[in-house]
Order: structure tokens, then C-alpha cells, then sequence
């Protein structure tokens, strides 16, 4: 009896084989949710402006267009949204809180398209293009901003990760205008332009759930 119970088992575990074989590891491929937290360093290197105003002292228009280097560092930390699918696919919605220049931060909210070379279920590269606005909390005006980077992902445990990445952002914006012979800010009602450019790389630790 015990030899035909082995001999019946034996059978059904070969019968199991190709199936076992055939069967794509698991969640591989099937869609899922994480969400988030990114922070990082931002190396503010570039700005190119274009201002156009009323002088307050001796009321000549000034117009003004230059391109500044500089080092000018900011930071950032933000929340993200992610669906991650097929594979090697993910789209997020990033919000949280960064500078772009010395006088400027912001609210960002932007979406990030992410491709992974091989999965987002295991170590490895991937590349991501974002875009997005920025709102700030002392004006009205609007920045609207791009970022494309490279990074790699650490699998931690099922469902957990740590990603490093570097990236290029830049930003647009109206920001006020310092005029130091005044010294101090170019009053509104005598800016007839205030635009700005603002180039950064940035480095980042995002901790995935």
C-alpha cells in the first residue's frame, strides 16, 4: 500500500514539472502601487535671465539679459505616488517641497516617467524623465520645471526598495529683482520683465514601499 502511495505521489510531483517550469516568477509582469519619500542634494550651476524695469533712482529703463555661473545649493524632499507596471514601466506623482536659486523655492508637483532595463522588481538601472510646476507660497506666478536622470535600484525585501539617482532639472521662473543700488527689490509696478532660467544637478536616496 505504501509502495503504490509513493509510486502515485512520484507520478503526479513529474506531472507538475513542465507546468512548474512554464509558470513566469512571482508578480512578474502584474501591475502594483508604492508610494514614497525622495530627498536630495541640488547643485544650482547656471542661471540665464532676461530683466527688463524701470530704474527707481534715475528712472531709465534697464534691460538686462545675462548668463551666470554659479554654485548654489538647495535641496529637496519629496512624496511620491507610483504605479508600476509591466515589468519595466512606472508612472508616479511627485509633491513635496525644493529651491531651484537663493531667493527661490517652491512647492513642486510633477510626473515621472520611469523606464527599468530589466525589472522594477529587482536590482538594476533605470532612467526617468519628469515635468512639472512649481507654486510658490509668496507669489502668485508659477514655475513650470523639467528633470531627466539615471539611477539604480537596491531591492531591500518583497515590496521594498532604495533607489539612487542622478539628475538635470531645469527651472523656470519670474523671480523678484535685486537691484543693488538701491540696494534692495525693483518694486513691481516698475518690472516690465523678470525672466529666469535655472539649471541644476541634482542627487537624490528615494526609500519605496
Amino acid at each position: 500500500m505504501t509502495r503504490r502511495i509513493l509510486i502515485i505521489a512520484l507520478a503526479l510531483l513529474a506531472g507538475q514539472g513542465p507546468l512548474r517550469a512554464g509558470t513566469p516568477a512571482r508578480g512578474e509582469g502584474s501591475a502594483r502601487l508604492s508610494f514614497g519619500i525622495e530627498w536630495g542634494y541640488d547643485g544650482t550651476f547656471l542661471e540665464v535671465h532676461h530683466y527688463n524695469y524701470m530704474d527707481a533712482t534715475d528712472g531709465f529703463r534697464i534691460d538686462e539679459k545675462k548668463a551666470n555661473a554659479m554654485l548654489y545649493t538647495n535641496g529637496h524632499a519629496t512624496a511620491h505616488l507610483t504605479l508600476e507596471f509591466a515589468r519595466r514601466w512606472a508612472l508616479g506623482l511627485n509633491a513635496g517641497y525644493a529651491g531651484i536659486q537663493q531667493r527661490t523655492r517652491f512647492f513642486p508637483i510633477a510626473l515621472r516617467t520611469t523606464y527599468y532595463l530589466d525589472s522594477y522588481r529587482t536590482d538594476g538601472q533605470f532612467v526617468f524623465l519628469e515635468g512639472g510646476a512649481g507654486f510658490h507660497e509668496t507669489r502668485k506666478s508659477i514655475s513650470p520645471f523639467a528633470r531627466s536622470g539615471y539611477g539604480y535600484r537596491l531591492v531591500l525585501s518583497e515590496g521594498k526598495s532604495l533607489d539612487l539617482a542622478g539628475s538635470l532639472r531645469v527651472a523656470f521662473d519670474h523671480p523678484p529683482i535685486y537691484d543693488s543700488s538701491i540696494p534692495g527689490y525693483v518694486p513691481q509696478d516698475n518690472i516690465r520683465r523678470s525672466d529666469a532660467l535655472y539649471s541644476a544637478l541634482c542627487f537624490s536616496i528615494a526609500l519605496n514601499f
